[in-house]
């Protein structure tokens, strides 16, 4: 009797496993979502890409007031950009910031799971969520599933539309509500409007799903779909740039390139990369299974399941890399079918799904080996050699340029593009030879009315195949002629700018080394730049730049930045050491005035050095960099510039 107890074999001890049971897995379901978010959260951080960047840049220019396709050079579909525009209305967002639009989506398209019709149970719903939160936050991101892109859209949307409209509509038509059958179909009719390559999907979705009794709402979803994208790109683009830019160069120039040719070859294409990996091949092999599922509720011949899986099949008509996105997002909802034949009454089925809980926890936990360091040695980075040459030679208000394809450049930046052609590859360059429908974006003429003081152009030969002479012929006769080149690297500035800074560029007769550490009875002595105030009397300073060594520790304490104007009196600024970084410059915005010399003075902590570049003649001035009141800048010889 007593292990009869202890085991809850009995009535009672039956009643009260199952409450302790159902408590247990209740709680880990809770685990799992808090993990789940915290997850995502770092995903935010996750890898930089070139074509979310270009999506995001795109965005910004388009909120500032520029026109997509008129003013703005991009083959995406219009409907790419709503979010990110929605998004920099709100304020200066980066990577991060328009993650969280994608974020929300897929957290809508895991809902869109849960409450679909085709799922009857609790528990079936909630292991297919489970199961699709796992796969969409640890596999996915290895196709770039968590980044702004229009891949990544159009994959979220088919979750949506399959899960709350195409498959319901296919096994339980009775179930589908008139509001399913009008998001579906708004859904639909935006897919095209993400990329032109999305008609078949969302051809074959629309017929597949398509039923004479909810013909009103479909048309009134269509239309809805049709008229809400009109209306965003008649507000925010160019209905000529649209068919120039997206229909004629993907259609007629970028095949060209690509080799991809419309057609037969698509078809072909799509079905090589179905099995092309094994990950593609066992998601065919799911797809196939749920695709099984649905045929056995098709009284006749299974034609809307049929065309279901082949309009999925299409979306990898583009290749089984990130182009392939949306095929894994659309399985989802299929996959979810295969939880719903389980039957939790049971006690060994409940153990297995508690079991499949517990490994789906652990794998979003980020606690099994690899798995985290995965995320964090591929954070973004916030600053770049070149944004700090930007952030040095510029003002918030000028513009940069960035080519062959460095979006990113501009985000860490804070700078817009100067030329509609924020990037440049050898299709833009082709496309302009034969403009269409009075379509064209002149970037050379562009960059000289702007003039930008400085560039990043690093000749990218493209795909190993283009060379930069050709395609960027009349980018190189302007940068011959109105800059130069940053010995080794691939960034320009502008020929007045570089006639004061070039000598900084290739100095080579001076070493750095570090002041005496900061203590109690030895403050540092800022050694200013005479010469260089001089050169710029007519103008102030108004912040200054001190390049610290932290000898790779956080020091504690604060000490005190005291700076003596020219006329009399001090400017005294606190900092704190331990936020100081090793090898960095420190920025402090100072009143504008005439200063002539300063000191870092110990107030509760030490350890810190100040730079120092030394001539042969062993004469050093402090590693500073100035900021003139006319937006002109100032270097220390013999310092680094980044």
């Amino acid at each position: 009797m007593f292990l009869k107890r202890i085991f809850g074999f009995t009535q009672g001890g039956r009643a009260r496993t199952e409450i302790l049971f159902s408590v247990a897995a209740n709680a880990l379901l809770l685990f799992f979502v808090a993990l789940c978010f915290r997850h995502q959260y770092l995903l935010l951080s996750y890898k930089e890409f070139g074509d979310e960047s270009e999506t995001i840049v795109a965005a910004k220019m388009m909120a500032s007031g520029m026109r997509l396709y008129s003013d703005v050079f991009n083959h995406h579909g219009p409907l790419t950009f709503l979010p990110g525009v929605l998004t920099e209305k709100l304020g200066d967002f980066g990577v991060r910031g328009n993650r969280v639009s994608i974020a929300l989506l897929q957290a809508l398209s895991i809902l869109s799971i849960y409450t679909s019709p085709a799922l009857k149970f609790k528990w079936e719903r909630v292991l297919a969520c489970v199961a699709s939160a796992t796969l969409i936050l640890v596999y996915l991101p290895d196709t770039f599933g968590h980044m702004y892109l229009y891949q990544t859209i159009a994959g979220l949307f088919l979750t949506i539309i399959l899960a709350q409209y195409s498959i319901p509509a296919i096994l339980y038509p009775e179930k589908v509500s008139s509001l399913q059958v009008i998001l579906g179909n708004a859904l639909i009719a935006s897919l095209p409007f993400l990329a032109i390559t999305y008609l078949p999907v969302a051809g074959f979705s629309f017929v597949s799903s398509y039923r004479s009794k909810h013909y009103r709402h479909i048309l009134i979803g269509s239309a809805m779909g049709l008229a809400g994208n009109l209306l965003f790109l008649g507000i925010y683009g160019s209905f000529a740039g649209f068919l120039a830019y997206h229909i004629y160069l993907n259609g007629k120039i970028m095949p060209i390139y690509t080799g991809l040719q419309p057609g037969g070859a698509l078809l072909v294409k799509a079905i090589s990369s179905a099995t092309s990996s094994l990950a593609h091949f066992i998601s065919l092999i799911a797809l196939l299974v749920s695709a099984l599922i649905l045929v056995q509720k098709e009284k006749r011949f299974a034609w809307r399941t049929i065309l279901l899986v082949a309009g999925v099949v299409s979306l990898l008509m583009r290749g089984a890399n990130f182009h392939g996105t949306p095929y894994f997002y659309a399985i989802l909802p299929l996959i979810a079918l295969s939880f719903s034949s389980t039957n939790t009454s049971y006690r060994a089925s409940k153990q297995v799904a508690v079991a499949f809980l517990v490994i789906c926890t652990l794998k979003v936990s980020l606690v099994l080996p690899g798995d985290k360091q995965k995320i964090a040695s591929a954070n973004i980075p916030t600053e770049t050699e070149f944004s700090q040459l930007v952030s040095m030679l510029t003002e918030p208000r000028d513009r940069i340029i960035a080519y062959s394809f460095r979006s990113y450049e501009y985000l860490a930046s804070h700078r817009l593009p100067a030329s509609g052609h924020f990037f440049y590859l050898p299709w833009q360059e082709r496309y302009n030879l034969n403009p269409k429908l009075g379509i064209s974006i002149d970037a050379c003429q562009q960059i000289r009315a702007a003039a930008p003081k400085v560039m990043l152009i690093d000749k990218w030969r493209v795909w190993d195949r283009y060379t930069w002479d050709s395609y960027g012929g009349c980018i190189q006769d302007l940068l011959d002629s109105k800059y130069h080149q940053v010995p080794n690297k691939p960034y320009y500035i502008r020929n007045d700018l570089w006639r004061a800074l070039g000598k900084y560029f290739t100095i080579k007769d001076w070493r750095t080394i570090p002041s005496q550490p900061l203590a109690e009875a030895n403050p540092i002595k800022l050694k200013i730049d005479d010469a260089l105030i001089e050169a710029n009397r007519r103008s102030k300073i108004v912040a200054i730049q001190i390049m610290f060594g932290t000898y790779e520790r956080a020091n504690p304490g604060v000490a005190q930045l005291i700076l003596k104007k020219q006329a009399g009196g001090t400017v005294n600024i606190d900092f704190s050491l331990p936020q100081l970084l090793d090898n960095k410059y420190r920025s402090f915005d100072i009143p504008e005035d005439s200063y002539v010399s300063g000191e870092i003075k110990w107030i509760t902590g030490g350890g810190i050095s100040a730079w120092e570049g030394q001539d042969a003649k062993n004469k050093s001035l402090t590693c500073m960099r100035y900021v003139f009141s006319d937006g002109s800048r100032g270097f220390t010889p013999g310092c680094p510039i980044f």
